[in-house]
């Protein structure tokens, strides 16, 4: 993984002062390295890096804590998240207040519900830090914040006549500091959240009594949300919006809003040296127009700004999508979304000229780019969903289960892509991220749209065909494994063997018939066979000749799916020896029957 960042930053930035390797080969020349730079030029070596090399950097740094709480909080929680749990125990430990309460407001709360159990986590997890920062930033925090803390893991009694009851205390281990209070832990891992109590009581008795009484006393709910309240004022202050501003991001581009001034460094989010978190930027696929944008861009100031606006844009994918702050792989969707969208829209925007695109970076605020992407993906979705509606019923009885799940993924309220696992038979979903996205979708569906008019006017089939007719064929073996390839690979053995167009089943003697007719004569006995192309050529003609209002487009397509039939017969039955029994279900390609049909059977056609 290390390896693998030996190579310049994004956007051209100044590259490591020392090879990659050097940190794991030769740790005491980085440590003499790192040793001659300043704090400043220490954090701004590191950011934007992979999270394990930049731990691996501080861990060699003889001003590891200066420079980590000279980081953006977003770039240190972004390092802790990236690194297994004993590999951010260093960083951890070395946090400041500060960082650690952006920690916390992200990793305590999901939406506006506190999370115990993952706020007694990460308490356990300080606990095995060198010296944290835990107290300083308890001490600092909220107090509502606090209570909430301790009533979620405490019940509290004093010795006198109105909270002496011990009320659901039975079984609950016991501790007091004083003798005055009583403390019963309602959970399990006591031992750190004792250790805090202790702590407290000898640094500060008094936070620890107002602490107590207060969780006898406050009302849970209505602390809580304080405690919430006081949470989103943080948050936003770093860019972390509430779910109704949050959803903005999802409204209609105002053109007004195109003309509205950049934000200045005092509206965002602010870190020491003024250096914006680089995290983001490390799921930008280079290649990308927006890339080649950013890298072209030179007005530095602006890179620091949109730096920032990713962050916050990023944020409000999360919030608007109802997803969880603190999840790791919700953070990476989110982000390679954002960036997408914004890729998209940047890209009709500049109109694919790198040039004004760099322009348009230099003067626009990036979510207007992100809001014209999704406004593009909304319009796919619509005519998506406009063709499904009008014609999902029909091609069902002949779409592929793979182009099927496709047609489904782009009327999610967020259109996905297929995106081929490179090596594997398989693919993962991902939201679109560019024109080249955006025109595979409308291929797709201009494609069905054309597979659809193609089986009625030129094949001649209709829905009342599929439902109330027998099943004549015997292979494909059932409904669900009928594709349109088998249709017209069925019409073209039709078409070959009878002069007409159809798509009745063949019997197994036509089936073999047309795939002796199908096939060239072989030269060579190994030779692989190849489809007779001026059959096929002859019974496009034939289609064309259909009442179909051809197209330039349609005769584009009808061409494409010749020839993915064309390669279909023979990649399925190129190797099949004639002289023998045939076992057609494993084969797929043609609807063959072994059965005779009474002559009153309906033909499907």
């Amino acid at each position: 993984m290390i390896d693998a960042m030996n190579k310049e930053n994004l956007l051209g930035e100044k590259a490591l002062p020392f090879p990659v390797d050097w940190v794991r080969t030769q740790p005491c020349k980085v440590e003499d390295i790192l040793s001659s730079l300043s704090v400043e030029e220490q954090v701004r070596c590191i950011l934007g890096l992979d999270p394990y090399l930049q731990e691996n950097i501080l861990a060699l740094s003889e001003k590891a804590v200066e420079v980590t709480r000279s980081l953006p909080v977003e770039e240190i929680y972004n390092l802790i998240k990236g690194v297994k749990e004993e590999d951010s125990l260093l960083v951890l430990s070395m946090a400041s207040s500060e960082q650690l309460q952006y920690i916390f407001d992200v990793e305590w709360w999901q939406g506006d519900k506190f999370q115990p159990k993952r706020a007694l986590d990460w308490i356990v997890l300080l606990d095995q830090c060198h010296d944290p920062e835990i107290l300083e930033w308890f001490l600092r925090e909220d107090f509502d914040q606090k209570v909430v803390l301790f009533q979620a893991f405490l019940k509290v009694f004093k010795k006198d006549e109105m909270t002496d009851s011990y009320e659901g205390a039975e079984g609950l281990e016991h501790f007091s500091p004083d003798g005055v209070y009583d403390i019963f832990f309602k959970v399990e891992n006591s031992k750190e959240i004792r250790k805090l109590l202790l702590l407290l009581y000898e640094k500060n008795q008094k936070l620890l009594y107002n602490l107590l009484e207060a969780v006898i006393w406050y009302p849970v709910t209505i602390t809580v949300e304080k405690a919430y309240q006081w949470r989103v004022n943080r948050t936003a202050e770093r860019g972390i919006p509430e779910f109704r501003e949050a959803m903005g991001i999802y409204s209609r581009l105002d053109a007004e809003t195109l003309k509205l001034k950049l934000s200045s460094p005092q509206e965002l989010p602010t870190s020491r040296f003024g250096l914006s978190p680089r995290y983001p930027l490390a799921h930008l696929d280079g290649t990308l127009f927006f890339a080649q944008c950013l890298a072209a861009l030179k007005n530095e100031s602006r890179l620091e700004l949109l730096r920032w606006e990713l962050v916050c844009l990023a944020n409000k994918v999360i919030i608007a999508d109802g997803l969880d702050l603190s999840s790791t792989d919700a953070r990476h969707r989110a982000l390679r979304k954002t960036l997408g969208y914004i890729n998209i829209g940047l890209e009709l925007g500049a109109e694919g000229d790198t040039e004004k695109g760099t322009a348009l970076l230099d003067k626009v605020w990036t979510q207007s780019f992100f809001q014209v992407g999704y406004q593009q993906l909304r319009q796919m979705r619509s005519v998506a969903s406009t063709f499904i509606d009008e014609n999902g019923t029909y091609i069902e009885h002949f779409i592929s289960s793979e182009d099927k799940e496709k047609l489904g993924a782009l009327v999610f309220r967020f259109p996905q892509v297929a995106e081929i696992i490179q090596g594997e038979d398989s693919f993962n979903w991902r939201d679109p991220e560019s024109i080249k996205d955006i025109q595979a979708i409308d291929d797709f569906v201009g494609r069905w749209k054309f597979y659809s008019r193609f089986a009625r006017q030129a094949l001649g089939l209709r829905e009342s065909m599929f439902s109330s007719s027998p099943r004549e064929f015997d292979y494909p073996e059932t409904l669900d494994a009928m594709n349109i390839l088998t249709l017209v690979t069925t019409a073209l053995a039709n078409y070959i063997l009878f002069g007409r167009i159809s798509c009745d089943p063949l019997t197994d003697v036509a089936a073999k018939s047309f795939l002796e007719m199908i096939f060239l004569p072989d030269i060579f006995r190994d030779d692989a066979k190849v489809c007779n192309e001026d059959l096929i050529a002859s019974f496009e003609q034939k289609l064309l000749k259909t009442p179909m209002a051809w197209t330039e487009l349609d005769k584009k397509c009808l061409r494409d799916l010749l020839g993915e039939c064309s390669k279909n017969i023979e990649a399925q039955f190129g190797s099949l020896d004639l002289t023998r029994h045939v076992d057609w279900k494993f084969a797929q390609g043609l609807c063959v029957t072994t059965r005779r049909r009474p002559a009153s059977t309906r033909r499907l056609r």
